[in-house]
């Protein structure tokens, strides 16, 4: 089996783990395909490295594993997050679980489907832009104090409008992201859907929305005063949005693939997680 490992030399802990994985993995027989010397990430998540391996290791936090995942999806790669952070919502083991490796190279593991978002910016002037989001996007204001206005509409049918910091339109995997602090519910990942919800809305009413799985949201920024507005994908994309730009965001014709080792219910790895950060 080769294995192409990913590493994100800044995230807490790596240095320490990516010796033991590549040493575990050696032993039980896996061929480790390793970035170029020089290489770091995010550049080293390379489609010349991740199509070269019958499968991807991701070392690091849940950032270096969405963005493994996100790239590995367009050549239909699984894709093992071996957690070094706080968090690892999205990985398949903690860096202290290394033994279980063996079950990934006998095969014994299974593969989870998480819905991504195809996001689309339509600018008022200029050529569209197409990103890919496995948590979220987020349209919220600028460094500015000010709130924004920003519509949504579903299927060219008004939903609604909110003043509020942002809006942030997430997948059941990003439920338990940005949009569970901004207090969005928390939506299994077996389920596809899309979750609107709303950052620090000026209003006692504003809520969140839930939508089916093929849904097409259109979003955009009204009455500005000076106000800007940015889109954030997966907390990595920055884009300015302005007044008569139109943000379309619908599920992604492809899934990421989450090797899983442990046999693990969500809401037990879920209260596990939070409860760990109370």
């Amino acid at each position: 089996m080769r294995v192409a490992l990913i590493m994100n030399e800044k995230a807490s802990g790596v240095s320490t783990a990516v010796g033991p994985v590549r040493e575990a993995l050696a032993r039980l027989g896996a061929e480790v395909l390793l970035p170029s010397e020089g290489c770091l990430f995010p550049e080293n998540a390379d489609d010349g490295l991740l199509s070269s391996g019958d499968l991807v290791v991701a070392l690091g936090g849940d950032g270096t594993i969405i963005h493994t995942a996100k790239r590995a999806a367009l050549l239909d790669k699984p894709v093992l997050g071996i957690n070094c952070g706080t968090l690892g919502f999205m990985a398949g083991l903690e860096a202290d679980e290394l033994p279980q490796l063996a079950a990934l190279i006998e095969g014994r593991f299974t593969v989870e489907k998480r819905m991504m978002l195809s996001v689309q910016v339509f600018p008022r002037e200029g050529a569209p832009a197409e990103y890919t989001a496995l948590n979220e996007a987020v349209l919220a204001r600028g460094p500015q104090s000010r709130m924004v206005k920003i519509a949504v509409s579903s299927g060219g049918e008004p939903v609604t409008t909110y003043n509020a910091d942002g809006v942030i339109v997430a997948t059941p995997t990003g439920s338990t992201a940005y949009s569970l602090s901004a207090g969005g519910p928390i939506v299994d990942p077996a389920v596809n859907c899309l979750l609107l919800t709303p950052v620090c809305p000026h209003s006692l009413y504003a809520r969140s929305y839930i939508f089916g799985e093929d849904a097409r949201l259109v979003l955009h920024p009204e009455e500005s005063r000076g106000e800007e507005a940015y889109l954030t994908v997966d907390g990595e994309e920055n884009v300015r949005i302005a007044l008569g730009d139109a943000v379309h965001i619908s599920r992604s014709a492809r899934p990421a693939s989450l090797i899983r080792i442990k046999e693990q219910p969500f809401y037990q790895t879920l209260n596990q997680k939070l409860n760990a950060r109370r």
